[in-house]
């Protein structure tokens, strides 16, 4: 039957509620229509559409919700920065007698700030990660 790998893979990420209102009639589609002609890609588009569209749709409802968490996640993200960031400083040798000697010249800092830069979007990924809502999946069931 045409779409049951989407309807797998759609029940896996989405919620079950946007599969049920989104995904789901538009498989329903491509199955009642079952293409036999050279128009088959279209209703892989509408299918694939209509997926995008769920998935943004379910994207930016959990930001919403991540949103209010924004103060607990810059808490966390504050103290894994901090943490890394000594960790660097620790294994860079800047607590030898290497720091009277240091150039601090403009490679010097820019690599410095690409570190630092680096380490605060992963440690942001990681905290939110930590807050992202969990999905509403259904127990699956097989087609």
């Amino acid at each position: 039957m045409p779409g049951n790998w989407v309807a797998r893979i759609g029940r896996c990420v989405l919620h079950a509620d946007t599969f049920a209102l989104m995904l789901s009639p538009a498989i329903a589609d491509v199955q009642f229509e079952a293409p036999t002609d050279g128009a088959r890609w279209r209703h892989h588009y509408a299918i694939l559409r209509a997926f995008t569209g769920a998935i943004w749709f379910d994207i930016s409802g959990d930001l919403l919700t991540l949103s209010s968490d924004l103060a607990a996640i810059g808490v966390l993200t504050a103290i894994q920065s901090s943490y890394y960031a000594f960790m660097l400083v620790l294994f860079s040798g800047l607590g030898t007698e290497r720091v009277s000697t240091l150039e601090l010249d403009g490679p010097f800092i820019a690599h410095l700030t690409y570190y630092v830069f680096a380490i605060c979007v992963v440690c942001v990924v990681t905290s939110s990660a930590c807050f992202w809502p969990p999905r509403r999946c259904e127990s699956q069931s097989e087609d």
